[in-house]
């Protein structure tokens, strides 16, 4: 009998090497496969539209004027758990592609390219719906997505207000008093009694001298836009005369 694939995978079906599956079970795998790929579509653009969303929120770093101590308190508050948890995410979501058929009737890397550049514009239009925006705004207030405290920047809810000095309270309830003078920027305009802030600049003594402060609005999505609006004598004199 002449060899061929047909007959050698009948002889490994009568030899009981090759196990026979039934319809439904097959259909339940493709279903669970599915499944899979679609949660996992969802949780990398979750997590993009988190990261998106903090640099929206967190861009003045970069471009409010701080000058050294924004870039460095932008490193040092990046959210690097995410972009890990979009790395594992991505990974697996690869191992799974593999798994089907078209991943090998197709180069492989240029559909992950495909796939990833789609992630990123569905995480960009998730954060720009009115929907997504009142979402991203509520999860990241509650994870403090915008109030890191490192060694470049503190944050707190303004308390007093004098000249040249600002006293904030954080969750903890512990006050600070923020040093400002002439070359402070407020690129999301002056910030009043009761307001949510976060300052960049650096420690002296006791004491954070703020290279730069920037007002938080939980209740107005714009102070979570970038370029509201810069610094300059105006906003500081509007400081000095409450």
């Amino acid at each position: 009998m002449k060899k061929t694939i047909a007959n050698s995978i009948s002889q490994k079906i009568a030899k009981g090497e090759v196990k026979m599956r039934s319809n439904l079970s097959i259909l339940m795998g493709k279903l669970q496969m599915s499944g899979s790929v679609v949660l996992m579509l969802g949780l990398l653009t979750l997590i993009v539209g988190f990261i998106l969303y903090w640099l929206n929120t967190n861009n003045d770093l970069l471009f409010g004027g701080y000058g050294k101590y924004g870039f460095l308190s932008f490193i040092q508050s990046f959210p690097y758990i995410l972009l890990g948890a979009f790395i594992l995410f991505f990974l697996f979501l690869t191992f799974i592609f593999r798994r089907y058929d078209f991943s090998y009737k197709k180069p492989f890397f240029r559909m992950l390219i495909l796939v990833l550049v789609a992630i990123g514009i569905a995480g960009y239009i998730s954060i720009k719906q009115p929907i997504g925006k009142r979402f991203y705004q509520n999860q990241g207030r509650y994870l403090r997505m915008g109030m890191m405290n490192n060694a470049n920047a503190v944050s707190g809810i303004v308390t007093k207000i004098g000249n040249n000095s600002i006293v904030i309270q954080n969750e903890d309830n512990k006050e600070t008093t923020i040093l400002f003078d002439s070359s402070t920027h407020f690129p999301f305009g002056t910030p009043k009694s009761g307001d949510t802030i976060r300052t960049v600049g650096k420690w002296v003594g006791d004491s954070f001298k703020a290279q730069g402060i920037r007002v938080f609005n939980p209740e107005d999505t714009s102070t979570f836009e970038p370029g509201m609006r810069r610094g300059g004598d105006r906003g500081r004199g509007m400081m000095r005369n409450q």
